[in-house]
């Protein structure tokens, strides 16, 4: 049998273990081979101790039931153990008393901590902290967004003095032809009107009449102060190529009140239309002084656009824009005189 005293000790009475006896010789249980030197039996309670703290830490509140300690048993007399050296107890009073009762302290305090974080979600396989439930979160208010949209404001626009909103222009292909053609050299353009067609004949009949010589005209529109009528007269207008007619009041219920004959930048239908006289769009200015050489012939300024003023004694006779006054230069329009002039 071994005296040394780092033989291995019994873990629950701290006896010194002979090489060849199973069984503690002091309280009878069987043995742990773990060897305990002297720095072990110091740092075992205290590692022990400290492990059971930091697992339950501040979140295991559980009170761990005391463990008493067994009885330590009697003392074997000196005479039945004279071959084995002293031991713990018999030198400082029973130390190893400290290991009967530490392993299942600290079994006891490991179970705690286990169900402790059982308890509290741990253990349950996420990485989740503890869940708060449900009913512990205040309702977040919400204010519901409105689907209607408000209507778009109306803007109301003030109707012009040019324009009317009480008729319906009709289309160009809505006109009629009324009776016969009329030839090119007879409509001719006159102070009075075109050709047989005078002014203050029904707007109906004066265009039928145009419509049966020309053909369909080619744009109808609403016709204002820049058409010879005054300010806030309702009239309308239908062209056919350089030739414009122009209506005093509807269609249907107005008449026939002035022309305007000019150039075209680009010509959709050809007009060779000319005064009883014989001058025609193009001429030079000199032609138009030969022909009016007894009458009175005005040139003016208007705008930038250099015009002729034909008139006798009983007033205007006819007008219109010419590129130059000099003989070079060439006669752009022949008007008749504006309903409304001052």
């Amino acid at each position: 049998m071994s005296t040394s005293t780092h033989l291995p000790l019994c873990v629950y009475c701290g006896t010194a273990r002979p090489a060849d006896q199973t069984r503690c010789p002091q309280c009878g249980r069987p043995w742990i081979d773990v060897r305990v030197g002297a720095q072990t039996e110091d740092r075992v309670p205290v590692m022990a101790g400290a492990a059971v703290v930091a697992a339950v830490g501040a979140e295991a509140t559980v009170e761990t039931p005391a463990v008493s300690p067994p009885p330590p048993p009697p003392p074997m007399p000196a005479s039945e153990n004279s071959d084995v050296p002293p031991t713990n107890e018999e030198r400082h009073g029973d130390p190893g008393g400290r290991f009967k009762w530490l392993i299942p302290a600290i079994i006891a305090g490991i179970a705690v901590v286990v169900i402790a974080l059982f308890a509290f979600g741990a253990l349950d396989g996420t990485d989740d902290t503890t869940a708060v439930p449900a009913t512990t979160l205040p309702p977040v208010p919400t204010t519901a967004v409105p689907t209607t949209v408000p209507p778009a404001p109306v803007t109301t626009v003030a109707p012009t003095t040019t324009s009317t909103t009480t008729t319906t222009i009709p289309e160009s292909s809505s006109f009629e032809p009324a009776g016969a053609a009329i030839s090119a050299s007879s409509l001719t353009l006159t102070a009075n009107g075109i050709g047989p067609i005078a002014f203050d004949d029904a707007a109906s009949d004066a265009i039928g009449r145009l419509v049966a010589s020309l053909g369909k005209p080619e744009e109808i529109g609403v016709a204002g102060e820049e058409m010879g009528l005054c300010a806030g007269d309702d009239g309308r207008f239908v062209r056919w190529a350089g030739l414009t007619v122009v209506v005093a009041g509807t269609f249907a219920d107005g008449t026939f009140t002035g022309y305007r004959y000019g150039t075209e930048a680009v010509p959709t239908m050809h007009l060779d239309l000319a005064t009883p006289s014989g001058l025609r769009i193009g001429d030079p200015v000199s032609t138009l002084n030969q022909i009016y050489s007894s009458y009175q012939i005005d040139y003016v300024s208007s705008d930038g656009t250099n015009l002729f003023r034909l008139s006798d004694a009983d007033g205007l006779l006819l007008w219109g824009p010419v590129s130059s006054i000099e003989d070079s230069g060439r006669v752009d329009g022949i008007y008749a005189p504006d309903t409304c002039s001052s």
